[in-house]
């Protein structure tokens, strides 16, 4: 089983409409092609955070589609690896909006709220990202 973590901004600001759009695609795909993961969306940097699961090939494969998609740009891939089993293994893909959690929960969380996850400080910190991840978790129905 292999992960992979992105982050990348949305080109507009997106609406709801927007993002039900892109999980109406990505669930479907993603449960024909055995991935899972989460996406979050933060409005106010207009950034998206997402953690893919499942084999390697399909999740690569999956991440360059998804870098030939105009509604975002200057994706970073922020770690991939292997992993024992699935964090979101519920969800063809999990959606929260970043505003949606309490962040004073998130120790050291105020340097990513005033730079942003794509930042150079969150390959220095990548345990702060997942944290947040394993929150929003303990958060989806």
């Amino acid at each position: 089983m292999h992960e992979l973590f992105y982050c990348s901004f949305a080109v507009k600001e997106m609406s709801e409409t927007d993002i039900l759009d892109i999980l109406e695609i990505a669930r479907k795909f993603n449960s024909d092609n055995g991935i899972t993961g989460i996406l979050v969306y933060w409005a106010m940097t207009r950034q998206f955070m997402q953690i893919l699961e499942g084999e390697k090939e399909a999740i690569f494969n999956l991440l360059d589609k998804i870098k030939q998609d105009s509604r975002h740009t200057g994706l970073n891939l922020i770690y991939d690896g292997e992993v024992s089993g699935r964090g979101f293994a519920s969800w063809s893909m999990a959606f929260r909006n970043f505003e949606s959690i309490d962040k004073s929960q998130l120790q050291g969380f105020s340097n990513f709220a005033e730079k942003g996850f794509t930042d150079e400080l969150i390959k220095k910190h990548p345990s702060t990202a997942i944290n947040l991840f394993q929150i929003f978790k303990q958060i989806l129905p």
